[in-house]
């Protein structure tokens, strides 16, 4: 059976059940994972919305963004991160995220679901901190339309923009597909160049 899209609402609302229905059993972390542009925070904020009112009071969710940890722009547009197998691996300050997911302070012991939404999230430093994998993939096109129109009002050109991704972050997200193949190791696989209406690729959490 060819995979059909599916409204937003109904794929947001069947993740958060299984959640809800795992988060009884104690603390789970959640990897929201793909390439820039494909939706990831707003889908784990919608998923956050979904998921609190399936929860007890003793428990919560909370969220995390990896792109706080992103290292600083002037290193990602540095020499060496003109090498896509040097950015892959510095794109982040892994050990924070490994801090934050396994349970830093202000993480504390009350949640039961940690959402944490980023690229990369299944590389070997990381992959085992995960209880579930959400993967959201688009077409590389769709990443660079996407990141353009949300950074048109600055001084760059849209040109320059398209140069970055073209020549340093599409190879990075590359290397890490062909390092790791994030989509065979995720548990839910959503296509998002209609993040209305997303197509379910995989998904292997209970309905």
């Amino acid at each position: 059976m060819e995979p059909t899209p599916t409204p937003r609402s109904d794929v947001v609302g069947s993740l958060a059940r299984a959640l809800a229905q795992r988060a009884g059993g104690g603390m789970v972390r959640v990897a929201i994972d793909g390439p820039d542009g494909a939706g990831k925070t707003t889908f784990s904020r919608d998923l956050d919305d979904a998921l609190r009112p399936l929860l007890g009071d003793s428990a919560e969710v909370r969220r995390f963004s990896a792109d706080h940890l992103l290292i600083p722009t002037s290193l990602r547009r540095s020499d060496k991160a003109a090498d896509p197998r040097w950015l892959y691996e510095h794109i982040y300050d892994w050990a924070r995220i490994r801090e934050i997911a396994a349970g830093a302070p202000e993480f504390d012991a009350r949640t039961s679901v940690l959402l944490v939404d980023g690229m990369t999230l299944q590389r070997p430093e990381l992959a085992d901190l995960w209880d579930v994998t959400v993967y959201l993939t688009v077409p590389e096109e769709v990443t660079v339309q996407r990141i353009v129109a949300v950074t048109s009002t600055r001084d760059e050109p849209d040109s320059a923009i398209e140069a970055l991704y073209t020549e340093r972050y599409l190879p990075a997200q590359r290397t890490y597909v062909d390092t790791v193949d994030p989509m065979s190791r995720s548990d839910i696989v959503l296509e998002m160049s209609d993040p209305e209406r997303p197509t379910v690729l995989r998904w292997n959490l209970p309905r």
